[in-house]
């Protein structure tokens, strides 16, 4: 019983931990609200061909 609570916690924790927010605009609006949000950037640049 306690390994299934633990797991249960565990699975809810990683899904909150990978919760994504993309942001639609230029890089300075988005460094403008996270600096007003007092919070990180990350800027993924991918290339698909």
């Amino acid at each position: 019983m306690k390994k299934a609570a633990a797991f249960s916690i565990m699975l809810l924790l990683a899904s909150v931990a990978t919760a994504q927010v993309f942001f639609k605009g230029t890089v300075d609006e988005a460094m403008a609200t996270a600096k007003a949000q007092n919070k990180k950037v990350l800027l993924d640049f991918t290339s698909y061909t």
